[in-house]
């Protein structure tokens, strides 16, 4: 591992992690989860290592100055009012003085705040520490990875490189999830020669180990380490064969016919309220075999379901594409894949399809730019880990190239190749999730069930289409340690404690307001969002909703994500008005709550007008022939629904028009 961090840094983050996570004397403790603080566990040494493995070199920049601010006396008289570095205080002015960055006034501190105490407690509680074991495991009665199962699934055959290399096809398609599958499997199908370049690893049943921390790593995009510029947003997203299909949560909803009503007017394409598009998603839901038959509610799905008839608000069946998902079979750590090969990802259908039509399908790929010759593509240029290990170029010679690597980096590589359009990176939505959380006497264990089985659209429409879902998700360790909010160390811990008890409702956000996608000077990536007001006020009765929703199910005590959070026992007189007093207190904006993204949308949408995007009817860009988007960065606003399938048909109408013009 490369020092990334100075000796005085090394020290501070030792200090804050210690802080954070300390030895705390508590009887009964019969897990040792109180007693196993930061120092025991080495969790500096690994929030180091991943803050090498920070993609962005601006975002080590920025920890380590925030660690050298920390380790100035002079910094934290003036922040603080303690004339000490951070390791020179006392255990109390530490805690006092994180506090002060959590709470404060700044964005800016707060932030700061926010990315060592997630660095920190994920670094802490996502690893096995001893025997394949974790107190905090323990003490919640959670299992840990489990037994792989007898029957491995293997991973798609791949092209191993280990020189420098050109290949000549039709087609190459960067990137293979819900987008890039779809389109290499039907032009693979349909006779066409197509290579298929992926970012990330090729995992089996195998490589998926359920070691939170370690599929985190491999699975999602820069280690499931990205961020908004700011710090107010973590954005998770597939990066591995077959992309975010591979981890999601098999929530198969079509796109409202509302939406596509608006998609059709905002556009001034036909595609999107035409009988085409309804083709495209019945060939695709087909494929899927998307359906209800395999959603038998877990404990957390059934809370939600109980909840909502309870109040009398909508709530009802999620379709999913799955395949004999029998319930029991690990189906809650499917988030890190499915071992059992009953998740229908591009993996498991389209994909296949394409390799068993002669596709190459090339793994650890990093696309670099889009070959242009006089204004039509002429294929891509690449870096590959090849199979001794080392970097290889790549160049791919194909009249057709799919640029289908997310609404993060499709914008990205477009830039890269010199693709010219004011519109490129503009109108990006994330669909902001946040979450309150409902202990219940009785033991819930989050991280069983279904992946998500049942939804409540009763705050969908709260202005024009716009509003919040309320969905549930599997809660391991990942979640908590990342998106609680923060009181104390010891709330902290008494929270975590108590996750077998615990369930979610969560708030999915339909954005109205966009953010963008910059490029830098190096060609990277870099996501400037923040949630509108307006998008705040459907976030505020989102967590309302929830909370009433929690209640009705017999939660005994119910809290939010912000920091502190806000927390309140149903029951009590004046209970709710209470939660959304003390939510309204502490804001839904720029770091006072958690959020995370787990859908990127709208940053190079389909359009008529070449001022307002970037590609048309077929998904050909308007600045450059033969190269065309299909991804989630094609959608012209928000979905409001888990947008996979609508990514899908996309990418069908898409692979049919190359087709139509070959």
């Amino acid at each position: 591992m490369p020092d990334v961090l100075s000796s005085s840094q090394r020290a501070v983050l030792a200090a804050v992690c210690e802080t954070l996570l300390p030895e705390i004397a508590v009887q009964p403790d019969p897990a040792g989860f109180f007693a196993t603080g930061a120092r025991q566990a080495r969790t500096a040494e690994r929030v180091e290592r991943l803050i090498a493995q920070l993609q962005d070199p601006l975002d080590r920049l920025r920890l380590r100055l925030l660690l050298s601010a920390l380790g100035s006396p002079a910094v934290n008289l003036v922040l603080s009012g303690r004339l000490a570095s951070l390791p020179a205080m006392g255990g109390d002015a530490r805690e006092a003085t994180l506090r002060g960055w959590a709470m404060s006034a700044l964005p800016q501190r707060r932030a700061g705040f926010q990315a060592l105490k997630r660095l920190a407690h994920v670094a802490y509680y996502c690893w096995p520490l001893e025997g394949g074991g974790h107190p905090a495991w323990r003490a919640a009665g959670y299992p840990g990875p489990l037994p792989a199962p007898a029957t491995a699934v293997a991973p798609l055959p791949t092209l191993a490189l280990d020189r420098d290399t050109t290949l000549d096809c039709d087609a190459v398609v960067v990137g293979s999830g819900a987008g890039g599958g779809v389109v290499a499997g039907l032009l693979a199908a349909a006779g066409r020669s197509v290579v298929v370049l992926e970012k990330g690893p090729n995992p089996g049943s195998r490589d998926m180990t359920q070691v939170e921390g370690d599929m985190l790593g491999s699975l999602y995009l820069d280690g499931a380490l990205l961020m908004t510029q700011s710090g107010s947003l973590p954005i998770l997203a597939g990066s591995c064969l077959g992309g975010g299909t591979v981890i999601n949560y098999t929530t198969s909803f079509p796109l409202p016919e509302r939406t596509r009503a608006e998609w059709g007017a905002l556009s001034g394409l036909p595609l999107f309220a035409g009988a085409g598009f309804e083709e495209s998603f019945g060939r695709v839901n087909a494929r899927l075999d998307v359906g209800t038959r395999w959603t038998v509610p877990g404990a957390r799905d059934a809370l939600l379901e109980r909840g909502c008839r309870a109040l009398g608000w909508h709530v009802d069946t999620i379709p999913r594409n799955v395949t004999d998902c029998k319930e029991g079979l690990e189906c809650g750590y499917c988030t890190y894949g499915c071992r059992h090969g009953a998740k229908n990802s591009t993996a498991r259908t389209y994909l296949a399809d394409a390799a068993r039509a002669g596709a190459r399908l090339v793994a650890q790929c990093d696309a670099e730019r889009v070959t242009v010759d006089r204004g039509r593509a002429t294929g891509v240029v690449a870096t590959v880990r090849g199979s001794d290990g080392m970097p290889h170029r790549l160049t791919v010679r194909a009249a057709t190239v799919v640029a289908a690597c997310g609404a993060v980096n499709t914008p990205a590589l477009l830039v890269r190749s010199g693709v010219a359009s004011a519109a490129l990176g503009r109108g990006l939505r994330l669909h902001p999730a946040t979450a309150v959380a409902g202990i219940f006497a009785d033991r819930v264990e989050p991280w069983t069930g279904g992946l998500q089985t049942r939804y409540s659209d009763q705050l969908a429409d709260q202005h024009d289409g716009y509003g919040a879902k309320l969905e549930t998700a599997p809660v391991h360790f990942a979640l908590p340690a990342s998106g609680f909010g923060w009181e104390s160390p010891r709330q902290f811990k008494q929270d975590v404690g108590r996750l077998g008890n615990l369930s979610i409702v969560g708030v999915l956000l339909r954005d109205r307001d966009a953010g963008r996608v910059a490029v830098s000077r190096q060609g990277r990536a870099r996501v400037h969002y923040e949630l509108s007001a307006f998008d705040a006020g459907h976030v505020r009765e989102g967590l309302k909703g929830a909370a009433q929703v929690l209640a009705a199910a017999g939660a005994t005590e119910i809290f939010s994500l912000h920091t502190p959070p806000a927390r309140v026992r149903p029951g009590e007189s004046g209970w709710l008005d209470r939660f959304v007093s003390q939510c309204d207190s502490r804001g839904y904006r720029r770091c006072r709550m958690s959020y995370i993204s787990f859908h990127q949308m709208g940053s190079a949408a389909l359009g008529g007008d070449r001022g307002r995007s970037v590609a048309g009817e077929t998904g050909e860009t308007h600045a450059v022939r033969g190269l065309y988007v299909a991804d989630g960065s094609a959608f012209p606003t928000s979905s409001g629904v888990n947008p996979m399938i609508t990514i899908m048909a996309i990418a069908d109408h898409v692979a049919h028009a190359i087709l139509a013009a070959s």
